[in-house]
């Protein structure tokens, strides 16, 4: 789908295929998610973001035979947006976006294909639609594995994990194999790498903020100046904690148009959320809204170019330097406050590498990012290693029924603890000293075990051993860190 900017807002140029019965309301939220909503005109390169919205097109029917089933009930947007000039226009310059449409969430493959069709320096080429979508309907159905996929005169190879929680996708080992493919793309990588997100963080020591919030499935507020920013930025934290899938809601990019039912706004039912937006007014009301239906006020991670180097911790100045100097302003009365750690203690020596990362001239190449994904992905693996622990000595042999659906007895967070104290956990808490920091190891696993993480990640382990068991993940499910 190919769209267009006028001076009224945004209008679709090329539908393609041009049968595909979109509803009126459909179509309006795929021109309104698809362009940014913050006017800048000094965007010369492409912004590549994504959306996510639901299905209100009832003739549409979407089903897969094979797993991973995509979501009948979601329409997921990956764009290309291009500015370039054109003095014969109101504004000096036009805006187009290029689209894709699916059911399946596979975000930076599709990303992949719309720069594949781009890379020529023509976004609104009506040809290029045709020929892409002739490949694309000879590829077989999504299924988990590898799959080599023929695409504008070249081959594409997507990796399907067996579920979207799956750690470290995309990222290769510390020692390549011979037989890697650095080519392929994993269907659930990030969209985008911390070597990008790092400069616009507030400090160094909010990932660890961040990441209590996302295990713990508490609401996100990601507030950038651009939808690729935000993108990347929402899609980079769901993966900090994996294989523990976020349980909420996850709109990567909203705008002021968008339907917010679906994160508990507006009349609907109240639920975590991570959501990206570059709209400081959009902010205000979402803000606006949580606090009317008494709920946790959603973290705010606000990220904007400062100058110098991002520190370590948060200072006490930052926010009256961010209202100086930053790019983008926030409305009056909003406070982003300066969260604290309650429960995790920062590794030094992890946060010491990402500051001279981040100090270096010459940076290298994804390397900041592979670092904190993998920190991250460890102490996520610790952190859940007690859980595991727990449940594999209460599992009752004689209910395991002959699909293999593993049955663990009633779970008690009270036994879950008491087994914590007695065996330990390799991740490290807060506190001057033992007793403070057991509190705080107690009140984070609490606190998760009540969370609705808890359950998406038991469901997860669950549905894999189940698979696993009737031999239909072959060697992939030793991988999922579950």
């Amino acid at each position: 789908m190919i769209l267009r900017c006028v001076t009224l807002g945004p209008e679709i140029e090329v539908v393609y295929p041009p049968n595909v019965p979109f509803s009126t309301a459909d179509l309006s939220a795929i021109c309104f998610n698809s362009f940014p909503e913050q006017q800048n005109t000094e965007t010369a390169e492409d912004l590549t973001f994504n959306f996510t919205i639901s299905n209100n097109s009832p003739e549409i029917s979407l089903s897969s035979p094979n797993a991973p089933h995509g979501s009948p009930n979601s329409f997921y947007g990956c764009c290309v947006f291009r500015q370039e000039s054109d003095h014969t226009m109101k504004r000096s310059f036009n805006q187009r976006t290029l689209v894709l449409i699916s059911n399946h969430n596979f975000t930076s493959f599709f990303v992949n294909l719309l720069k594949q069709m781009t890379a020529t320096g023509v976004i609104s080429d009506p040809t290029a639609l045709e020929a892409a979508y002739s490949q694309i309907m000879s590829w077989p159905p999504p299924s988990i594995g590898r799959h080599d996929l023929p695409f504008l005169g070249s081959m594409t190879t997507l990796e399907i994990a067996p579920h979207p929680a799956f750690p470290l996708q995309g990222l290769p080992g510390p020692i390549p194999l011979i037989n890697d493919k650095p080519t392929s793309i994993y269907a659930y990588e990030p969209l985008g790498s911390w070597d990008n997100i790092m400069p616009f963080m507030p400090c160094i020591s909010d990932l660890y903020v961040l990441c209590e919030k996302l295990l713990l499935c508490e609401s996100i507020i990601v507030i950038a100046k651009s939808p690729q920013l935000c993108s990347e930025a929402v899609s980079a934290l769901v993966d900090l904690v994996r294989p523990i899938p976020y349980a909420g809601e996850i709109k990567s990019y909203m705008t002021m148009q968008s339907e917010f039912r679906s994160i508990g706004i507006d009349g609907g039912t109240p639920r975590p959320f991570i959501i990206g937006i570059t709209n400081p007014f959009l902010l205000k009301r979402v803000l606006a809204s949580t606090e009317d239906t008494e709920r946790t006020r959603p973290h705010i991670l606000y990220l904007q170019h400062f100058d110098g180097t991002v520190p370590v911790k948060r200072h006490h100045s930052l926010h009256h330097k961010a209202s100086r100097h930053g790019l983008l302003d926030l409305p009056g009365g909003i406070d982003t406050h300066s969260p604290s750690k309650r429960f995790l203690k920062s590794d030094n020596h992890v946060v010491h590498q990402i500051e001279t990362f981040l100090k270096a001239d010459e940076p290298s190449v994804n390397e900041l990012g592979s670092l904190i994904r993998r920190h991250f992905a460890e102490l996520t693996a610790q952190f859940i290693a007690p859980i595991n622990r727990y449940l594999a000595s209460s599992v009752n042999p004689s209910i395991v029924s002959p699909g293999g659906n593993y049955r663990y007895a009633s779970f008690s967070a009270t036994d879950f603890l008491h087994n914590l104290a007695k065996h330990g956990t390799s991740v490290k808490f807060r506190g001057q000293g033992p007793i403070q920091r057991h509190r705080a190891r107690d009140g984070l696993y609490e606190s998760f075990c009540h969370s609705p993480n808890f359950y998406s990640w038991l469901d997860m382990k669950l549905s894999l051993e189940k698979e696993a068991s009737a031999g239909l993940l072959g060697s992939t499910a030793t991988s999922s860190g579950s």
